[in-house]
């Protein structure tokens, strides 16, 4: 698959990822049988992850020897996955049709996980957008950016070898939303708390070729805390997405110049 990822038709999207957290599920292997045979016409594409615990010690971090188990449900293009853990869920794609559609997917995975496990808390949920900025030849990833983002002082000479960076966090409903651009040369790569992608990647991900191609990423991160922790309500946090997908949708078309905008098809 070619096209591009999101409701535009030439969209920098690389990734999308959203996440309920809730209150450790220790009994998810017991429902986890249940859950996998409710994905799997879905999601026929079944795997199992184990990630080591890394925990805070004093000044240091720790890697623990047990291995923490989570379960990888995926589309038969392996673009789009659930991933099952003990604190949540997961819906990350590397393509989809535009933001109704994957906001309905995860709606189907919140409603199967409501249904299957008794008694879920959720703590917070998350929204994450990955935007690969590829300029055309003899172009900057300044001319598609916000002035205002760009943080290089002019000390380069005219070389467009030029690495910065620069963060933005607001408060929002409920929680945040965070801005985070990223200026550099050559192929652009998620960012590493993100861990190893085991989908197909987007075409994005494999567009550049030249190391010194000038290149960008905006990486836009919603989250909204629930303090108390709240009962599980599919239709709640549909809702709550549905909010964050706006807030996120905003800060993109702010972040973004005229040039991008008619670049990359904007509707």
């Amino acid at each position: 698959m070619t096209e591009p990822l999101g409701g535009w038709s030439n969209a920098p999207l690389a990734y999308v990822l959203a996440e309920v957290r809730t209150e450790l599920l220790a009994d998810i292997k017991d429902h986890q049988t249940n859950l996998a045979r409710n994905f799997r016409d879905e999601y026929p594409i079944q795997r199992t992850m184990h990630a080591a615990k890394v925990v805070a010690a004093g000044a240091q971090f720790v890697l623990e020897p047990d291995q923490e188990t989570a379960w990888e449900f995926a589309t038969p293009d392996n673009r789009t996955g659930v991933i099952l853990r003990t604190n949540g869920v997961v819906l990350h794609a590397t393509s989809y049709i535009d933001s109704s559609d994957f906001l309905t997917r995860l709606q189907r995975v919140i409603e199967v996980l409501s249904k299957e496990v008794p008694s879920i808390y959720v703590s917070r949920l998350g929204l994450r957008y990955v935007d690969f900025i590829v300029p055309s030849a003899n172009e900057r990833p300044e001319e598609y950016t916000n002035p205002r983002m760009n943080p290089d002082l002019g000390l380069s000479d005219g070389s467009s070898d030029i690495v910065a960076t620069s963060v933005a966090s607001y408060r929002m409903p409920g929680g945040r939303l965070t801005l985070r651009y990223l200026r550099a040369t050559g192929k652009p790569e998620l960012p590493p708390d993100l861990g190893t992608l085991a989908l197909e990647p987007s075409p994005l991900m494999q567009a550049v070729k030249d190391d010194k191609h000038p290149t960008a990423i905006l990486d836009t991160d919603r989250i909204m805390m629930c303090l108390p922790v709240e009962r599980l309500d599919p239709m709640r946090v549909r809702d709550q997405f549905i909010q964050m997908h706006a807030d996120v949708s905003r800060a993109f078309k702010t972040a973004i110049t005229d040039h991008a905008r008619r670049v990359w098809g904007a509707k």
